[in-house]
């Protein structure tokens, strides 16, 4: 829990993929350093991979920085981070 991933990019759009499963954790979201949410990753029947967690695709384009925390109790992974 509070393990961190950060990444810097150009472009003006990105996408979070990620499964959600049993007894999954949460994880936050942040933009630019301001939080888009805390998303939890669990469902209450069978894993299901490749789920679109979050989308942002209004931003001004240039440098951005994405922060993904990991958030509560549980497991979390993360399938892909599209951002263009």
């Amino acid at each position: 829990m509070g393990d961190t991933w950060t990444c810097t990019f150009s472009g003006k759009r990105v996408l979070v993929v990620a499964p959600r499963e049993l007894n999954a954790g949460k994880i936050e979201i942040l933009i630019d350093g301001k939080s888009r949410g805390i998303f939890d990753m669990s469902t209450v029947s069978e894993r299901r991979p490749q789920q679109e967690i979050y989308c942002e695709s209004d931003m001004t384009s240039g440098k951005h920085i994405v922060k993904i925390i990991h958030r509560g109790e549980g497991k979390v992974a993360i399938d892909a981070i599209v951002m263009e």
